[in-house]
């Protein structure tokens, strides 16, 4: 691999900055969090479904052709500029080779669209003495999920979006609704879901081996009081289904499969075709947390004799071929070719965006633009999932609709620097430095210490304007600022050897000392080409002093 080709992985890996992965935990869109059976408990951390390498692997040939992706992305193009958000949605091109159904697009289109109550609303509300009022507008959510089906899964999308944060300032909040409303089914129900999210703060997302017990029995003691609160919501209103959802995570976390059976019994007893409900059961059967490929199945294929009544439940479809073929890079394994098959189906926004991500990070810029933008179908206000996406449209030969859209982020948000970091990134690809250079130190003029910034502005100078001064003095700030990255010793050790600079050899020991056993698949070539390069240097050539420590 050249200099240059090295300096584009750490371009890549800044790219994967732009976007941030996101925290895929407690009930951060209005997917199901994953989290550990009892039998699990023992082999995996809790935390998000993705963990990505840190570099780019070498992978097959493109899935998708030129020309479907082409293809793809003029009918996204379309679809965007339409004002409407149902028909932007339903404008919107499934993925190339799908077989997605209308209904279910069109039944995911309206659950997004839901008006749905905020945590601050309802904290007003609490507030102020109007509790009752809090309650109507709840009992008022959950008929309409029950009564009318443009509107499947507006309660449980509401206590996703409203409930599930675990501080202090929630729980002070849900502790006066309880006072307040001493038999609100909803109030118990809310304040089981925030002591669900607060056992899985206090548990961490170590493995157990490196967990303190101090936190399993936080954890414990937490979902104690959350089983407290649900079981009294249940027994005060047994149709409020946001108490299942709840108690199945209970259950995955601790209390195990007896108690996430019952939960999912009595559940689905009342509202039998529930999108959430069934959602959690699938998350649950996973084999890492305990499950199997064929319990994912059978909890997909039993939802789907309900599909016609509730069009949301064909999602399900998708989560045990996305387990089976890896789309999630859970186990690093992915197989790219599986991912029309994986996504024959509608998949879950949760779903469509870590494979997405992973397909970014590992080169497949054609799968990442077409994922990406069906999460953005339904979830049109993820802005790092559309800087994500966008830094993948140069690789597809759409280097314009990303420069268009960065335009965009930059005049919806222009004190945003990850925008102007999304502009420069494309400028650069684009050839032209010098409006990369502007974009990129204006990024990091708003946030100085960005290491995404400081690599793409690092390969500017390095390989672009070849200002050796200003390359160095960024991969001091990378050395200094993350000294536990081996993202600046890699840019120093290109400056020495184009320039050429002095102290190559020192920086090749100094690398080698300290991430020769850098487990990742992307770094083992870094690792064999300094080797490689320091055995064949002579002895003291262009020795220099030693790189300090920082």
């Amino acid at each position: 691999m050249s200099t240059h080709g090295r300096i584009a992985l750490i371009v890549a890996l800044a790219l994967a900055g732009i976007a941030g992965l996101g925290a895929f935990g407690w009930f951060v869109s209005s997917e199901m969090p994953l989290f550990l059976t009892t039998a699990a408990r023992e082999a995996q951390p809790t935390g998000s479904r993705i963990q990505p390498p840190a570099m780019l692997r070498r992978h097959a040939g493109p899935v998708f052709t030129p020309d479907e992706v082409h293809a793809f992305l003029a009918k996204v193009r379309s679809a965007e500029a339409i004002a409407d958000p149902l028909q932007r949605c339903m404008s919107y091109p499934d993925p190339p080779r799908s077989h997605w159904s209308p209904a279910t697009v069109e039944a995911y289109c309206r659950y997004y669209l839901q008006k749905t109550i905020s945590f601050d609303e309802a904290q007003a509300l609490i507030q102020n003495g109007r509790a009752a009022e809090l309650d109507r507008r709840l009992a008022q959510a959950l008929q309409a999920q029950l009564a009318y089906p443009e509107s499947h899964g507006l309660l449980d999308y509401t206590y996703f979006k409203a409930f599930g944060e675990g501080s202090l300032g929630v729980r002070e909040t849900l502790d006066a609704w309880k006072r307040a409303s001493p038999n609100s089914a909803f109030a118990f129900a809310a304040s089981g879901w925030a002591y669900v999210a607060m056992a899985s703060k206090a548990r961490g997302g170590a493995y157990i081996s490196e967990t303190p017990q101090s936190n399993i029995d936080a954890m414990d003691r937490l979902l104690a009081r959350a089983d407290t609160d649900l079981q009294r919501a249940m027994a005060l209103d047994p149709k409020v289904t946001p108490t299942y959802v709840a108690m199945i995570h209970v259950g995955s976390m601790s209390f195990g499969a007896a108690y996430v059976d019952r939960a999912a019994r009595s559940g689905l007893a009342v509202a039998p075709d529930n999108y959430a409900i069934y959602g959690t059961l699938s998350s649950a059967a996973e084999p890492r947390w305990g499950g199997s490929l064929a319990a994912m199945d059978r909890v997909a294929q039993q939802a789907q004799v309900l599909v016609k009544e509730n069009p949301l439940l064909a999602i399900l479809l998708s989560a045990e071929p996305a387990y089976e073929y890896d789309v999630c890079n859970c186990r690093s394994s992915v197989d790219w070719s599986a991912y029309p098959k994986v996504f024959d189906n509608v998949g879950s926004t949760t779903l469509l965006g870590n494979a997405g991500n992973v397909a970014s990070e590992h080169g497949h810029a054609e799968l990442a633009v077409v994922y990406l933008s069906e999460r953005l179908r339904f979830l049109p206000d993820a802005q790092s999932t559309r800087r994500r996406r966008d830094s993948n449209l140069a690789s597809v030969g759409e280097s314009k609709m990303a420069l268009d859209d960065a335009n965009r982020l930059i005049a919806g948000n222009p004190m945003n620097p990850d925008n102007y970091q999304l502009r420069g990134t494309v400028y650069l690809s684009r050839g032209d430095s010098q409006n990369a250079e502007k974009d990129l130190e204006r990024a990091l003029a708003m946030n100085s210490d960005d290491i995404g910034v400081l690599m793409v502005l690092g390969n500017l100078y390095t390989n672009q304007t070849h200002e050796w001064d200003k390359a160095w003095d960024i991969t001091d700030r990378i050395i200094r600022k993350y000294p536990g990255s081996p993202a600046g010793w890699v840019m120093r050790a290109s400056i020495q050897e184009t320039q050429p600079r002095a102290g190559l050899d020192s920086t090749y020991r100094y690398f080698l000392d300290h991430f020769a056993n850098d487990p990742n698949p992307g770094m083992q070539w870094q690792i064999s080409h300094m080797r490689e390069l320091l055995a064949k240097a002579p002895p003291n050539a262009a020795a220099g002093p030693a790189p300090k420590s920082h």
